[in-house]
């Protein structure tokens, strides 16, 4: 699952649209969009601000094997 996938229910759940976001992390509408509909690539800074602001964290994890 990737991040926008993961991202986009919290917002909803939040009361905020992707355009809400955008000014409470300093960014424009549209480039919130491009990130949640997967047309602009997730960066460092971005993930950061848009962690704080949700009061989320992120972390990196070792993937679950599948046993076959």
């Amino acid at each position: 699952m990737g991040i926008s996938e993961q991202v986009r229910p919290i917002i909803d759940s939040k009361g905020l649209n992707p355009s809400e976001l955008a000014h409470l992390i300093g960014c424009s509408p549209q480039y919130m969009h491009n990130l949640l509909n997967g047309s602009r690539r997730w960066n460092e800074t971005t993930l950061n601000k848009i962690c704080d602001a949700l009061d989320l964290e992120f972390r990196v994890l070792p993937k679950i094997k599948e046993r076959n």
